[in-house]
């Protein structure tokens, strides 16, 4: 499909996917067969049971393994030549933010925007095209149909970005990357965002949006053609859907932060009590 220069597009590619779910265990599986041979993964969970119905590559016996190790020896079987950095912290570390900060493209698999902030911004600032994969599933309420689906948005940096794509919710966000004592304080006053109840997954569901995310990748760096920039699948009508979305005019992200690295300081993120830009 993709030539021997193809091939060897894809064969250079550095690649990173933060998330080592349902998503990130597709994608990463989805990369291996595909010729990836560098590629880390970045996530600090461990498989339990309640994971065993979504994560590609894991079987009964990897319950209770880092997650990202799963993952590791899911992709040596697959291509044994391959070069895989498992990172086992969480994506707010100095440890997974330096090596996201190195990757030509980052597959974002997460299931919360406040990483999804992160991830947003330190891609802009250091000109690395985003990935960002999202599902759901809606059940059926006395308001609201039964349905599902999911969305694939390519962030390339200066082009379009996930709050060009009205994907990314600052409060939310905000509430995410909070300290475990200021989001309780909140929480106490009704300012709380969302729940933290656990959410329906279907396996096929997943590969759906990781395969239509992968393919994206492909075609962006063989130059079969420019990837789409935001792709939704409609779970009841059976249907994919592209987007004519351009960038916002006004975008801090595409235009004021788009290659600014350093002094975009995206440390400020960093976990506390790790965090040694606080007063910056």
């Amino acid at each position: 499909m993709f030539g021997d220069e193809g091939q060897k597009k894809i064969e250079r590619q550095k690649v990173a996917v933060v998330g080592a779910g349902g998503l990130g265990s597709h994608v990463c599986q989805a990369l291996a067969y595909t010729g990836v041979r560098n590629l880390g993964v970045i996530d600090d969970d461990r498989l339990d049971e309640t994971n065993m119905n979504r994560e590609a590559g894991g079987f009964p016996p990897d319950v209770g393994r880092l997650k990202v190790d799963v993952i590791r020896d899911h992709v040596l079987r697959i291509a044994p030549e391959t070069e895989v950095v498992p990172i086992a912290k969480n994506v707010r570390t100095r440890e997974a933010m330096e090596y996201l900060m190195s990757r030509s493209v980052i597959f974002g698999c997460v299931d919360h925007d406040g990483p999804r902030l992160v991830l947003t911004d330190l891609a802009a600032a250091y000109s690395v095209t985003l990935i960002d994969l999202a599902t759901e599933i809606f059940p059926e309420t006395a308001a609201r149909k039964f349905d599902f689906g999911g969305r694939v948005v390519v962030a390339r940096p200066g082009d379009y970005c996930l709050f060009c794509a009205h994907q990314l919710d600052r409060e939310r966000a905000k509430e995410d990357i909070e300290t475990p004592e200021v989001r309780a304080e909140r929480r106490k006053h009704g300012y709380g965002l969302g729940t933290d109840a656990p959410a329906p997954a279907v396996f096929a569901l997943n590969g759906i949006i990781a395969n239509l995310a992968v393919i994206e990748f492909l075609v962006m760096v063989t130059g079969i053609r420019d990837p789409a920039r935001r792709l939704t699948y409609k779970g009841t009508r059976g249907a994919v859907t592209d987007t004519i979305d351009v960038r916002k005019p006004d975008c801090y992200t595409c235009g004021c932060l788009c290659g600014q690295r350093e002094e975009a300081n995206v440390w400020r993120y960093l976990l506390p009590p790790l965090n040694e830009y606080d007063a910056i």
